[in-house]
């Protein structure tokens, strides 16, 4: 198989994110028509999570598409500076939220509870390192950090 060329690669990374928006979009309906068929709020709770990360993912898929067919992405010194000491504060507050569910869990004996757990502490250190990719464009944008 021969790499694709550059507007070749693009056209059918759109491509694949649009397909994946249908797959999310079925994901989203499918979650939706489950929590109606079931009042058990464990069964409830887990699909509701599943279907506002799907939501999540929905959305993110269009910005991409968007970058790559509407407006590049952009983001300038100046304007990461406006918010960077509230995003370093709210990465501490990450940081301490990740620590406050290691510990309920490890103290946890419940296994429904210790799954929830599970599923927050990997949602929090996902914010966790999505802040920490801020980090890599501040080292990008200045050259020297």
């Amino acid at each position: 198989m021969t790499k694709a060329k550059g507007p070749e690669r693009i056209e059918r990374t759109i491509e694949t994110l649009r397909h994946w928006q249908g797959l999310e979009r079925k994901a989203i309906e499918t979650m939706a028509e489950l929590m109606e068929k079931t009042s058990n709020p464990l069964i409830r709770q887990i699909l509701e999570i599943i279907r506002n990360d799907s939501v999540q993912h929905h959305r993110v898929q269009q910005f991409l598409i968007d970058s790559l067919t509407i407006r590049p992405v952009s983001l300038t010194p100046e304007e990461l500076a406006e918010v960077w000491d509230a995003i370093e504060a709210h990465d501490e507050v990450e940081r301490e939220t990740i620590r406050i569910a290691k510990e309920l869990k490890e103290e946890c004996r419940l296994f429904v509870q210790r799954a929830l757990l599970e599923y927050l502490i990997i949602d929090e250190e996902k914010h966790d390192h999505i802040l920490g990719q801020l980090e890599e464009f501040k080292k990008n944008l200045y050259p020297y950090g």
